[in-house]
């Protein structure tokens, strides 16, 4: 099995709401598994994953006061990640960035190859959660906007 064949697999995972998927090609197999996230209950979609903080203090709003949007970048799978396309380049995006609906914001390696990771909405890079080089977790937050 062939390293662009397991990527694709992922990607498909990735894309799809299985939480578990199986693969067998000449004598190959592959079981891909996606782990829980605590707001399994409620499916949110892969980039709007609640921070930790946020989860373990409910917050109440004025009921004529409207709660602050921010929408949250997760990880779409297990690897490193890397704020820059390459070590002496400038970095994707930087706190204070306005951004538009598919621009890049960072890269995840897993396995030998880059997955590019870009913002779904227009806004604002209100924090970034990780470093560069740092390992993070299928659905870790990495990057908020206000």
């Amino acid at each position: 099995m062939d390293l662009d064949r397991i990527k694709t697999l992922i990607d498909a995972l990735v894309a799809s709401d299985l939480n578990e998927m199986e693969f067998s090609e000449d004598g190959w197999s592959l079981r891909l598994v996606r782990r829980a996230q605590p707001n399994d209950m409620v499916r949110a979609p892969v980039n709007t994953v609640p921070s930790a903080h946020s989860r373990q203090r409910p917050t109440r709003a004025a009921p004529d006061v409207a709660p602050e949007r921010v929408a949250n970048v997760a990880a779409p799978l297990f690897g490193i990640v890397h704020l820059q396309p390459a070590p002496d380049a400038p970095v994707f995006v930087s706190v204070g960035q306005a951004v538009t609906a598919g621009t890049p914001l960072c890269v995840i390696e897993a396995m030998k190859m880059f997955h590019e990771v870009r913002a779904e909405h227009d806004g604002t890079v209100s924090a970034i959660l990780v470093a560069s080089g740092q390992e993070v977790e299928a659905g870790q937050e990495l990057i908020r906007f206000a």
